[in-house]
């Protein structure tokens, strides 16, 4: 063996523990997770960690011995060759020409230049090398990757790491173990320079993840214009090529240090990753035990009254609009209802409008800002569902948007709670979380092909076996809502004192748009037309829903409440330029049920949510929205139909938002029509907004 290569290998070994420690702590940095510890224990933390990096030092050191032994006996390495050996000293006759021509020959020879040697590998060595880079690989791609994504999301999602690890780690060993399989069946040259192919792909992911990311779309749905991502995508591939092709000339000119440093690299990034997810999983750690909002009670209602109020995401006013001009006969059902075309939101996005909806509590200025803490506390105070459960109301609340008050949730609903441990199916949680590792990890030109939705991931990811109602995960899926609601599945039950309060979530037209008007799932351009048909096919389920209310002959005691969390939402703009307008559609209980929908242009909106809902449960005395903790915006609050015609000017909070961020509620005042932007006026207040996982 050479004296350089050698040499290079061994010292290639011997700093391998030293960089592994190296790039764990660097790398680690990646995932920065804050916490408090408290100083009166800090000297005792410090002397616990000291004496666990001693022991764990010892533990490394003998591991990491025994680990360099088999790594050299793997690539048939003797650590003696190539030494220099002193010859035994013996006397030569000057005038032996032959003696002194052969010395001559034999140092000429020490000078020359020798090729590059490896020494042969046996198929069980080669595979051994090819499962430590290839489960390297697959380990980043569909185990990190994914849960990295989970984690931080957990607030939006309807599972857990819990439900997804075990899959994940199927396949990560199925595909590492077809690659290194595949791998092991060359030889030679070829081995090595596939071998160095699948460490530099490995090297390449951790690079993409920590350098060349950027700024990636959010995954709700919001289409993407991919082309002004070009420059972005140059910058990747470029990265890429460079270090395949570092990886692979290596692997031609020194093939014994090409398999070290392959092997090395791949050490270290799992260990590095390893570090870097399990601080993220300490940081997230109360997101493994939360309740689960489940589908109990979302098909039962009450004989003697009822509260049924239907979210519609993103349904603005001016689509309503064209629903009904595109689509006369949806408004045949809604009989005994009221419009309010003059409908005011309550505060933008999701995470903010359907807690304000299900609670009744709204952003309070005199904060001074809006942090986690705030938005659980309207979970927490009393709220809306209090005030229903003391009227008597079994209350059921179907969001995948209150995981922040899925605590408190759990002792004020009858459908949060823990379900029965599951694990999702494997083809589907390979096909979405690992499509959800492979959007993240590859360049940039490769990602439009595994975009993904969180929603896509809920339903995929989510059991839709034959599980009992209180052990199903509800989804927001309005395709399979709509074909569930289109036969008779309502029933009545007299369980609760007082009746059923229902909160029910839908996707609405909200992007992407992968519904038509009857309901069926299809693949749609993203275009306006597309929005109205998904938009008609959303109300379809409340018509559903009521029809059967109808046919159970309790529809005359029902309230029920059609609106949306927000409007339209001019995405990342710092200031409004177009009004947002959710629609608001309300048949009050002892309504005139044969009437046909009737639209009033009262100023009204979220506003009066709050002391509709406790007016339909019998507690309005004009002064709940007091005890409720609101606002004083929110304390002029009033049942819709006792708006009268009379100014009245409405607040809302627009978020001011980068498409990953929320940085500041952004307050205007509505003096008007919620429909005419020239009666917006921006107040000049802003409040900055720190919630975890949007900051």
């Amino acid at each position: 063996m050479p004296r350089l290569p050698h040499r290079a290998t061994l010292r290639a070994l011997d700093a391998t523990f030293i960089l592994a420690i190296y790039a764990s702590c660097w790398l680690a940095l990646t995932r920065p997770a804050l916490a408090y510890v408290d100083p009166s224990v800090m000297t005792y933390t410090i002397q616990a960690l000291a004496g666990v990096a001693v022991a764990l030092s010892a533990v490394l050191g003998v591991v990491w011995r025994r680990a360099r032994r088999w790594l050299l006996r793997a690539m048939h390495v003797d650590e003696n060759a190539g030494k220099a050996v002193e010859p035994a000293a013996h006397a030569v006759d000057a005038n032996d020409t032959e003696a002194h021509t052969a010395a001559d020959a034999a140092a000429r020879k020490l000078t020359e230049p020798r090729k590059p040697f490896a020494p042969a590998l046996s198929w069980r060595a080669r595979l051994v090398l090819a499962l430590i880079a290839a489960l390297s690989l697959t380990y980043c791609l569909f185990f990190v990757a994914p849960l990295e994504v989970v984690l931080p999301g957990s607030s939006s999602l309807s599972f857990t790491i819990a439900n997804v690890w075990l899959p994940l780690l199927g396949l990560v060993a199925l595909v590492g173990a077809l690659i290194a399989l595949a791998a092991s069946a060359t030889r030679g040259r070829a081995f090595d320079v596939i071998l160095a192919l699948i460490a530099a792909l490995c090297v390449s992911t951790l690079l993409q993840e920590v350098v060349l990311n950027g700024n990636l779309p959010a995954a709700d749905g919001t289409p993407v214009d991919w082309t002004i991502y070009d420059k972005v995508n140059l910058k990747s591939a470029l990265a890429w090529l460079a270090v395949v092709a570092a990886f692979i000339t290596l692997a031609r000119l020194r093939p014994l240090a090409s398999r070290v440093a392959s092997v090395a690299a791949c050490l270290l990034i799992v260990i590095a990753q390893s570090v870097g997810l399990g601080m993220l999983g300490a940081q997230y750690a109360d997101a493994l035990a939360r309740p689960v909002v489940t589908e109990e009670g979302l098909t039962t209602v009450s004989s003697k009254s009822n509260v049924i109020v239907f979210i519609l995401d993103m349904f603005d006013t001016k689509d309503m609009d064209d629903v009904m001009a595109a689509y006369p006969e949806a408004a045949d059902e809604l009989t005994g209802f009221t419009w309010y075309h003059n409908s005011l939101g309550s505060v933008i996005p999701t995470r903010y409008g359907v807690p304000y909806i299900v609670t009744g509590h709204d952003f309070d200025p005199t904060t001074g800002k809006f942090t986690t803490a705030d938005l659980q506390s309207w979970f927490t105070n009393r709220n809306l569902l209090d005030v229903a459960n003391e009227q008597g109301y079994s209350v059921g609340v179907y969001s995948d948007s209150v995981t922040y008050g899925a605590q408190a949730l759990e002792d004020k609903t009858m459908n949060v709670h823990e379900v029965a441990p599951f694990f999702a199916d494997f083809l589907s949680c390979a096909r979405t979380l690992g499509g959800v590792g492979l959007y993240r990890d590859l360049p940039n030109a490769l990602k439009p092909l595994f975009w993904f939705t969180t929603d896509q991931l809920n339903d995929a990811v989510v059991p839709t076996d034959a599980r009992e109602p209180h052990n199903s995960p509800y989804v927001l899926d309005d395709s399979a809502m709509h074909e569930r609601f289109s036969q008779p599945v309502l029933t009545t039950t007299d369980n609760s004192a007082g009746g059923a309060y229902r909160v029910i979530h839908c996707q609405g037209p909200h992007w992407p748009y992968i519904m038509d008007e009857n309901g069926n799932r299809v693949t749609e351009s993203q275009d306006h037309t597309a929005l109205v048909k998904q938009a008609r096919g959303s109300l379809g389920i409340v018509e559903e829903y009521i029809s059967q209310l109808k046919d159970l002959g309790v529809y005359y005691q029902s309230t029920i409440v059609i609106t949306a969390d927000h409007g339209v939402w001019p995405w990342n703009n710092a200031r409004l330029n177009k009004t947002t307008s959710p629609i608001l559609l309300v048949k009050p209980a002892g309504a005139n049920s044969t009437q046909p929908l009737q639209t009033s242009e009262v100023p009204t909106g979220h506003i009066d949510l709050p002391a509709t809902l406790e007016w339909a449960v019998g507690a309005w005395d004009g002064s709940a929205a007091d005890e409720l903790g609101s606002s004083s915006v929110m304390a002029s609050s009033t049942p819709v139909f006792e708006v009268t015609d009379e100014e009245r000017p409405r607040y809302f909070y627009w978020n001011n938002h980068d498409g990953k961020h929320d940085i500041a509620f952004v307050e205007y005042e509505v003096d008007g029509d919620a429909n005419n932007f020239s009666d917006w006026t921006f107040t000049g207040n802003e409040w900055p907004v720190d919630i975890e996982g949007y900051n």
